[in-house]
């Protein structure tokens, strides 16, 4: 009789796990990634992730440039509205121009949640990731969707600390129209903080989990733009970097081949890697100028600028899909301290001289995190030129302890296999909803 209930009992489990793996088989996984278009690293990270999932599992929302890159995937793509512009001249992140232009964001982001709201029915989507994008958090929590932000900053605080020490100082020290901007800037600040700083903590509250796509404390990158609360801190997961290409595609490279061959003879490589913002165009120059100084040393610049200078050490790339074969080359990167970026070098070891937008306090928290973690210098914009910047790349390639610094922070990096574990989480959280 033992027997005979132990047979039915074996062939009750083999039916209900035979039953529970077709259910499991049927489900139909559709994760919308709503992504941030300021910049090339929020799509960067998002397609890591994107192309560990299956493409009709897929659909991508941006706007502007960073949605022409995603049209080129051949994943299935969808406009969507910014949220907030930025605004910069010559190298600053102007804060106050930037409040003045979003002023009417308290209004427009009920008509953004709509539309996140419409794409989400139209698509039949099981689960959202929001890279850094508030709109498609509060339209999935509205409709009950599981919702998973990407983000390596989850305080703005520091956004509204760093223009009150504008107004340090007195009309001596700084011209007449300089200090009214900084007052200026500085009430636009202090009126609209507690606000951000509301809407903030409902982001993150309606949000089910927080990806910071970085290395777990002490090493990470973004420790000190991450909110240092408990109800935001048990959701955060450092998933390590996410990157869009892998390590071990990127080993069988020969990096050589993306160059010209007349450049392949330097010894010395830098890369200048400038993003798609156009206020960043002194940066350029300066290097451009540079190359002309340092005819020994091969400059690779990644951006759109145009130059008048006709240098055989100046190779301008324009914009590239996998940046990685460049930096490959190179002996020193010279970047914004973007984070995506900064995750792609730590992870490829290399050293990095980083000019962080003037004013744009994420860039100038990860440029002093990145100093502390002995892989890079800094140079602020009020500080460059031809000699400035000279004088640090010099010190940098004669100097290894950066790059052994940069290569231990890499062995940390390379341990991790983010997009695999993004894609799982992504996949579960689908699943609670869809398996009963």
């Amino acid at each position: 009789m033992k027997e005979q209930i132990l047979q039915f009992t074996s062939l009750t489990n083999n039916q209900s796990n035979s039953s529970w793996n077709k259910s499991l088989k049927s489900l139909k996984h559709k994760i919308y990634f709503s992504i941030n278009g300021e910049g090339y690293g929020h799509s960067s990270r998002v397609l890591a992730i994107a192309q560990q999932l299956n493409p009709e599992e897929v659909v991508l929302g941006s706007y502007g440039y960073v949605l022409s890159r995603l049209e080129k995937t051949n994943l299935p793509t969808v406009e969507i509205s910014p949220e907030i512009s930025f605004v910069g001249k010559d190298g600053n992140f102007d804060i106050g121009m930037t409040i003045l232009k979003n002023s009417s964001w308290p209004v427009s982001i009920n008509q953004l949640i709509k539309e996140e709201k419409k794409i989400i029915h139209n698509y039949g989507v099981t689960c959202v990731v929001a890279d850094s994008r508030s709109a498609p958090v509060f339209a999935a929590h509205k409709l009950g969707i599981p919702c998973i932000l990407l983000t390596n900053q989850t305080t703005f605080a520091p956004f509204f600390d760093i223009e009150i020490k504008d107004l340090e100082g007195s009309l001596i020290e700084k011209s007449f129209k300089d200090w009214l901007r900084a007052g200026t800037t500085a009430v636009l600040t202090n009126a609209v903080e507690p606000f951000v700083l509301k809407v903030v903590q409902d982001w993150l509250s309606a949000a089910d989990e927080i990806f910071i796509p970085d290395l777990p404390p002490p090493y990470s990158l973004s420790l000190p733009l991450l909110y240092n609360e408990n109800f935001v801190k048990k959701k955060q997961r450092f998933l390590g970097p996410l990157l869009p290409w892998s390590w071990k595609s990127l080993s069988s490279f020969n990096a050589m081949n993306y160059l010209p061959r007349e450049s392949r003879s330097y010894n010395k490589k830098i890369v200048c890697t400038l993003g798609g913002h156009k206020y960043r165009k002194p940066l350029f120059d300066v290097v451009a100028s540079l190359a002309k100084k340092m005819p020994d040393v091969l400059f690779i610049v990644l951006s759109d600028f145009k130059s008048e200078l006709k240098l055989s050490n100046l190779y301008l790339v324009g914009f590239v899909e996998n940046p990685a074969v460049y930096y490959l080359n190179s002996d020193l990167v010279i970047t914004q301290a973007g984070h995506s970026t900064a995750m792609e070098l730590m992870t490829l070891g290399l050293p990095m001289l980083v000019v962080p937008d003037a004013g744009q306090v994420e860039q100038e928290s990860n440029a002093k995190r990145l100093c502390e973690l002995g892989v890079a210098t800094s140079l602020p914009y009020r500080d460059l030129n031809v000699d400035a910047l000279y004088t640090q790349i010099k010190y940098m390639l004669n100097e290894g302890s950066f790059l052994e610094e940069a290569k231990q922070l890499s062995k940390i990096a390379r341990s991790y296999l983010a997009e695999e574990e993004a894609a799982r989480i992504v996949r579960d959280y689908s699943t609670r909803i869809q398996a009963y």
